[in-house]
Parts: structure tokens; C-alpha cells; sequence
């Protein structure tokens, strides 16, 4: 008698990619040693293992990568996603702007129209968020810009993220070509980083360099 196949492992998850919870197929597990650093502080050397996948829908290649929780490559969905990551937002971002992200991140490649809709809704939103209300966007960018919670510099990017909107909301024979959406996107990201993420590390840095302070590690 002939080997048996080898089984199929498989699981119904969501993939980045295409954006579909669709099946998706293991196709290698690779095991290594790596160390891990518990929160007390101490080190240990863990059993690891990344496992590559493919999803049924589009083909796309997927990363996981499990540090021993995972018993097997069974249940290799419910590790770690480390390639492609889902689009989304850092945690200090307000959670209704992380929204407009990710559902703009969902039609991405299907309408970049739409796409460009949704990232200038993100801006008039991030506008509100900093208290400039009842205002243009093309005003609320540039008095971000005065305020200097953006470099006066990216009010020209946040311009032609603002134009390209319009483009997609209306009918002017136009359309929003595939090939700006990666600009937008990055333009977009640009404007969170500066107005949410660099002041939470900032903060984040002063607070651990004070608690150095307090413990002697660090001296004036």
C-alpha cells in the first residue's frame, strides 16, 4: 500500500490581502528556540514556530508567529499575524478615527474612490477631534498647521488628500486611480503620527526616564 496523504490544515480566518474571512491552508511549520523576556523581568528560552499559510480566496502568503502558546500547527490561526498586518491605527488614536480607517482600509482595492472618501472623512474627523468645528477642510488642515500640531510642509499633502476626495464624492469624470491609493494612505498615517502618536511616546518616554530617575539607574 502507497503513504497515505498527508492531511490538510486548515482554518476560516480573516485575510488582510483581499479583506475576506475565507479558508485558509497551511503550507509550512518552522520550529526555533527563541528567547522571551517574562514581565518580572527574567529570561527564558521558548519553544517557537512560524507557520506559513496561503489564502484560498486570493493566494495571498500569510506569517504566524507563535512564541509555545499553540500546540500544534493546528490551530495555527490563532497565533500571532505578523505578515501582512491588518490596517489599522495605533491604540492612542481616538477609536472613532481608527474606525474610519479600517472600514476605508476594506474597500481599498475594490472602489479607491470610495477610498479617498472615506480617508478625507478621516481628516474633517481628526479636524473635530482637535476642536476645529464648522470649518472648511481645506481651513481646519491649514490651522492645524499654525497651531504646529502638523509641519506646515504636510498641509500641501493633506491638500492633495483633500482634493482627491472631492474627486471621488463627485461627479466630475474623473476617478481616483489605484496607483494614488499608497500615497493617501501614507499621507494620511503622516497626519496621525504627528497629531496622535509622537506626543503619547514623547509622554511615554518622559514617564519612563522619570521612573529611571526615581530609581537611581539615572542621574542628573
Amino acid at each position: 500500500m502507497g503513504k497515505s496523504a498527508k492531511k490538510e490544515i486548515r482554518s476560516v480566518t480573516f485575510c488582510p490581502h483581499c479583506n475576506n474571512t475565507a479558508p485558509q491552508t497551511l503550507v509550512h511549520t518552522q520550529e526555533f528556540e527563541d528567547t522571551v523576556f517574562l514581565p518580572s523581568g527574567k529570561k527564558e528560552i521558548w519553544e517557537c514556530f512560524y507557520h506559513v499559510a496561503y489564502c484560498n480566496t486570493c493566494g495571498g502568503i500569510l506569517v504566524y508567529y507563535d512564541a509555545g502558546r499553540c500546540s500544534g500547527p493546528d490551530c495555527f490561526a490563532d497565533t500571532n499575524l505578523v505578515w501582512p498586518q491588518k490596517k489599522t491605527l495605533p491604540f492612542m488614536v481616538p477609536k472613532h478615527i481608527t474606525q474610519i480607517y479600517e472600514e476605508a482600509a476594506l474597500i481599498q482595492k475594490a472602489s479607491p474612490d470610495a477610498f479617498a472618501v472615506q480617508i478625507r472623512r478621516g481628516l474633517e474627523a481628526i479636524c473635530a477631534e482637535r476642536g476645529i468645528k464648522g470649518k472648511t477642510l481645506n481651513i481646519g488642515l491649514k490651522e492645524l498647521a499654525e497651531r504646529g500640531e502638523i509641519p506646515k510642509v504636510l498641509v500641501e499633502a493633506t491638500d492633495v488628500l483633500r482634493l482627491l476626495g472631492n474627486v471621488g464624492a463627485h461627479w466630475t469624470g474623473q476617478h481616483v486611480h489605484p496607483s494614488q491609493i499608497p500615497a493617501l494612505d501614507d499621507f494620511f498615517k503622516a497626519v496621525v503620527e504627528y497629531i496622535f502618536v509622537a506626543p503619547s511616546k514623547l509622554q511615554e518616554f518622559k514617564n519612563q526616564l522619570e521612573a529611571f530617575k526615581k530609581s537611581g539607574e539615572v542621574k542628573e
